[in-house]
């Protein structure tokens, strides 16, 4: 029987690749490649593989293909679809199965396009955050790669989206929406092998409000992100503030200005909140999909507040009118009440406070 193939790109994929592999039918084989997407991703492979979960865990080289071929432009697309099986191969480093009986891909990269290419069998689209409720990547006037010929295979073989909350999608596309399997706070084998694998440890200090960065600068989003962490920080005081900084930036640039002390939490999210509940501080952020995945994938309902209405970047360039229709919704059906949406600085503030007991502004 073929195996199954797994793309990870991120801490959020490999959380949900774990579970999904745990879940899968006894004696389904199964490959797992760990991209260079995610700095120090690559460093989880060897704990993976003495789990045993999966039948070889094998690290792959995508930064250098994101940089050297751009999928908006026509040119870099033919060049990398011409050389396609050759830079496929020098990706991967070692050689992977003449079949599979599905992938799994969490992002329409060059990749799993370019396995899209060498392998003719169904493809499963697995969630990466809100983006996959709300983009449609495969549509032919988004970029250059959906209009060449073999770029638009991805597309074609693509049998259904994995999401954790299917009925809030609105990404337009014909795609059918199908539920992944949550991860359950109550399971304790999967929070011993998750912990095992990520080394979690109990972080000696987290502020009662923590705010979670997301990846504007990495990705030369301009925006006004740490302006909200100053107000924060007035809000509720600098003792009682900090961030949580988003690995892709890499520059601890809110500990540098003074915005937060250093906060050591390098596991993801989620997995704290495997461990240690909800209760333990109050998340503030932009709309990092960490604060919204404790509701939407392990059901948790902590206090937090979304900034998003105040952000003035934007945070998707093509899709954000669909972004604020996503969030809406989320607020609407799954937020639960401690969820808040400040409208003005002003309500921020007051929230904060009155979270933090000062009840008032």
């Amino acid at each position: 029987m073929p195996k199954t193939l797994t793309i990870v790109n991120s801490v959020y994929h490999l959380l949900t690749a774990v579970n999904l592999r745990r879940l899968s039918p006894a004696g389904e084989g199964a490959d797992l490649l760990v991209t260079d997407a995610t700095p120090g991703l690559p460093k989880l492979i060897p704990r993976l593989r003495e789990t045993g979960l999966f039948s070889r865990v094998l690290p792959v080289r995508t930064g250098e293909l994101a940089q050297h071929y751009p999928m908006d432009r026509e040119e870099a697309v033919a060049q990398c679809f011409s050389q396609g099986e050759a830079l496929l191969r020098w990706a991967l480093g070692e050689a992977l199965e003449p079949a599979y009986s599905q992938v799994y891909f969490p992002n329409f990269d060059w990749l799993a396009r370019l396995l899209a290419c060498r392998y003719q069998c169904p493809f499963l689209w697995l969630e990466d955050g809100f983006s996959s409720y709300v983009i449609d990547f495969a549509r032919p006037d988004r970029a250059a790669v959906n209009r060449h010929p073999q770029g638009a295979r991805l597309g074609e073989q693509v049998q259904a989206a994995l999401l954790y909350e299917p009925a809030l999608a609105m990404r337009g596309d014909s795609l059918p929406n199908r539920p992944l399997p949550k991860l359950s706070p109550g399971d304790g084998e999967l929070l011993a092998l998750l912990n095992f694998i990520f080394q979690y440890r109990r972080p000696p200090w987290l502020p009662p409000f923590l705010f979670l960065e997301q990846s504007f600068r990495a990705e030369g989003i301009p925006g006004n992100d740490l302006e909200l962490m100053r107000l924060c920080q007035r809000a509720v005081g600098p003792g009682n503030f900090g961030v949580k900084p988003h690995p892709r930036n890499g520059d601890d640039l809110p500990q540098r200005l003074g915005l937060s002390r250093r906060v050591e939490l390098r596991v993801p999210w989620e997995l704290f909140l495997l461990n240690e509940g909800p209760g333990r501080c109050c998340l503030v952020t932009v709309c990092s999909n960490g604060a919204l995945s404790g509701r939407l994938c392990l059901g948790l309902d902590g206090n937090t507040v979304l900034l998003y209405k105040l952000y003035t970047g934007k945070v998707l360039w093509k899709e954000n009118h669909t972004l604020a229709r996503f969030l809406e919704a989320y607020r609407r059906q799954f937020a639960g009440r401690n969820t808040y949406v400040p409208q003005t600085s002003y309500q921020a503030a007051s929230i904060l406070k009155f979270l933090g007991g000062q009840y008032g502004g």
